[in-house]
């Protein structure tokens, strides 16, 4: 199964995303947590500290990329399950490289996305909306913004199931029969 998952701040997004992998995990492969965060302050390293608590005792293997997503091909084994936190900040770095900005880069994000998901038996990727407000920024705000949303367009189309977190609750916007297959309607 491919499967993304989108929410604001704080949404309860990545707490369902593990859930969501852990119930997906094939018994006897690996259950990867793809970390893409490149902490950059004391927030970042709290968060990613938050986030290490929140997955103790799910059995997750941690791999650590920030950039160059399609990497991670040779680690994995076509029955494992893979979960990828977050979209966001691979868009992230692989806009902001060493004092240089990158436009357009979400080709090669989704073509390595596409080809991880050829690779595992399951695929549970997280992302951010950060469309949700009418504020204008600068030049460089506004092309990410655009890119994560084409990053995110993209993705959805080729996933099998879509889910937005709002709040902790979850609204299944695309493949609502596949969860149910799998006897999964609320992985939280």
């Amino acid at each position: 199964m491919i499967c993304l998952v989108i929410g604001g701040a704080k949404s309860g997004k990545s707490m369902y995303a593990q859930n969501l992998s852990k119930e997906l995990e094939n018994k006897g492969s690996n259950l990867y947590y793809v970390a893409t965060m490149s902490p950059y302050d004391e927030d970042d390293l709290k968060r990613i500290e938050n986030h290490l608590k929140e997955r103790e005792g799910y059995g997750f293997q941690t791999i650590e990329v920030q950039r160059n997503i399609d990497n991670i091909i040779n680690k994995i084994e076509k029955n494992d399950t893979l979960l990828i936190d977050s979209l966001t900040s691979l868009v992230t770095n692989e806009m902001f490289v060493l004092n240089e900005f990158n436009e357009n880069i979400q080709n090669n994000i989704i073509m390595g996305l596409r080809n991880i998901s050829k690779n595992a038996l399951n695929l549970v990727m997280v992302s951010d909306y950060i469309s949700s407000d009418s504020i204008t920024y600068d030049s460089y705000t506004e092309n990410f913004r655009k890119e994560i949303g084409l990053v995110n367009r993209n993705v959805a189309i080729f996933c099998d199931v879509v889910i937005e977190c709002v709040f902790n609750n979850i609204i299944i916007h695309k493949g609502k029969d596949i969860l149910e297959s799998y006897r999964i309607s609320n992985a939280n």
